[in-house]
């Protein structure tokens, strides 16, 4: 299954951002508002509070090495060289 957003290149636009000074890494580790906002939960609902993905920085992290599983490829339960009649 192939990812929504890449890691690797969302760490290169954010980089990018910071060399051009539009934003710190500082300021990356900080929420934003509006992920605070979306996160705010009714406690009747939710009497834990929000218990979702959590915030990071993606700067902050290691790039993983570890590189996604492919499935493996289950043999035919047919013969693939045999010929068919149509």
């Amino acid at each position: 299954m192939l990812r929504a957003i890449d890691p690797a290149a969302l760490r290169a636009i954010l980089k990018r951002g910071v060399d051009r000074g539009l934003w710190t890494v500082e300021q990356l580790d900080r929420p934003s508002p509006g992920w605070r906002a979306n996160t705010r939960v009714d406690t009747r609902l939710f009497p834990n509070g929000y218990q979702g993905i959590a915030y990071r920085n993606p700067l902050r992290d290691e790039p993983s090495q570890v590189q996604d599983a492919q499935p493996a490829t289950p043999p035919p339960d047919y013969d693939t060289t045999a010929e068919f009649p149509f």
